[in-house]
């Protein structure tokens, strides 16, 4: 029973999330295209896009709360982030 249990959250668990993402990229490639061609301008589209996120993956946080404590942010490590996102500009 419990090797049947390990098998779905290390195998099936995480195939599923990836398919289901991918159906959701899709997906919303898609409406994006849609929009697009009626119209809606590109910053609009994002904006709405990240504002349905927020409303729906916000409770979440509430319903799932952290159990661990971070470790303290250092400045080497703000470096590298800041130097992370000067390079993906």
């Amino acid at each position: 029973m419990m090797a049947r249990r390990m098998y779905w959250y290390k195998d099936v668990v995480p195939f599923t999330a990836m398919a289901a993402l991918q159906c959701a990229n899709v997906g919303l490639n898609i409406v994006f295209k849609a929009a697009t061609l009626k119209g809606m301008s590109f910053y609009i589209f994002i904006t709405y896009s990240h504002a349905i996120g927020t409303i729906l993956l916000l409770p979440l946080s509430f319903m799932f709360p952290r159990t661990t404590v971070l470790p303290p942010l250092k400045l080497h490590i703000v470096f590298r982030l800041f130097l992370l996102g000067l390079i993906g500009y």
